[in-house]
């Protein structure tokens, strides 16, 4: 009764957006769009998209600006649902919104090493953002090198991770981003265990699990296949959590001598024997799958709890990549039938 009566407002909320998430109708008649103008003027028809595009003339918008509002709509989305959560819930919002922090210092990372990038959040959207986090949202849009991204997050927890790399010899994005997911993963982890109990810890530790014992075997099959790392290197890139893998497990998928050795490492951790013919180029594939299936059969299992939060936000962002996947379809020129199997596919991987 007590998950039923402090999720029951928000849970409320959430199906009510739950029902304005575009539907395969719509996909298909933004894939029809014969230009990009036109499929923004169908989505600003749309509330969930609407709310952000209605004050901008779809003619104007270039493709930096429209990427920018497809994301502003994920935070005005989380927006929305915060103001319904209770204290501790709000506790647990603001942990996950680390994940969007993160995704806005890698933005400004990114503009720094692809010169003419200025990909930003705008400027509405960073006052609507900017009380879920102490970095300075203003500065960091502003920043143009990394010495200025570094002066702007000073004061902030992100500030004493990256300021190590400038002491480095030859960093380069990769470095950056890759120093931030390390940092993510291993914070959000501690802070499971410490901010929350009970069921939520339980959900949270799957998802976030899974999700880490993926990408470190991801990030283990791209240093071999890309990069010929010594062992050590490669060691330093995971993320030093496990969940279903085990300490074995790395160690047999590091050290293999070749390809071959790596799938049959692979096929001998918990995902490979969950996953049938599970191979190191499927791995990709298989983390999309895995976390789509943790996180509908979690919502549906506990309809009160953080796992309604946590799915809707996870269905927000599967949305937005196949709404890109459209616009890029439309934008050059492909059938609509053509674009609509690329949605398909990322649908059915995801």
């Amino acid at each position: 009764m007590g998950e039923l009566m402090k999720y029951s407002a928000v849970a409320t909320k959430i199906r009510a957006m739950d029902s304005r998430l575009l539907t395969h109708s719509d996909f298909e008649k933004l894939a029809a769009m014969e230009s990009v103008p036109q499929a923004v003027a169908y989505l600003k028809k749309i509330p969930a998209y609407g709310a952000l595009f209605k004050g901008y003339d779809e003619t104007e918008l270039h493709r930096g600006q429209i990427e920018k509002l497809l994301v502003g709509t994920l935070y005005y989305d989380f927006s929305k649902i915060y103001r319904f959560c209770d204290k501790d819930q709000k506790k647990i919002l603001k942990l996950y919104f680390s994940k969007f922090e993160i995704a806005i210092i890698k933005r400004a990372f990114r503009r720094v090493f692809n010169h003419g990038d200025r990909t930003a959040e705008e400027k509405e959207l960073r006052g609507m953002i900017q009380r879920y986090t102490d970095v300075p949202l203003d500065r960091l849009a502003e920043a143009e090198t990394v010495p200025e991204i570094l002066e702007a997050l000073k004061g902030t927890d992100y500030y004493k991770v990256l300021e190590k790399l400038d002491h480095a010899e030859n960093m380069g994005l990769f470095d950056y981003e890759m120093t931030l997911d390390l940092y993510y993963f291993s914070t959000i982890w501690k802070q499971n265990s410490k901010l929350t109990k009970g069921k939520t810890q339980v959900l949270l530790t799957r998802s976030l699990g899974s999700q880490i014992d993926l990408l470190n075997m991801m990030w283990i099959y791209r240093t071999k296949k890309y990069y010929q790392m010594p062992e050590a290197s490669t060691y330093a890139l995971l993320i030093p959590v496990t969940y279903k893998l085990h300490d074995s497990d790395i160690r047999a998928m590091v050290s293999a001598a070749d390809n071959r050795a790596l799938e049959e490492a692979i096929q001998k951790t918990y995902y490979g024997r969950r996953f049938l013919k599970l191979d190191s180029q499927e791995l990709e594939t298989v983390y999309d799958r895995f976390l789509r299936k943790i996180y509908t059969e979690e919502k549906r299992a506990n309809p009160y709890s953080l796992a309604v939060i946590t799915g809707y936000l996870y269905d927000k962002e599967q949305e937005l990549d196949r709404l890109t996947t459209v616009l890029e379809g439309v934008r050059y020129g492909l059938p609509a039938a053509e674009t609509m199997k690329y949605v398909e596919r990322s649908k059915a991987e995801s």
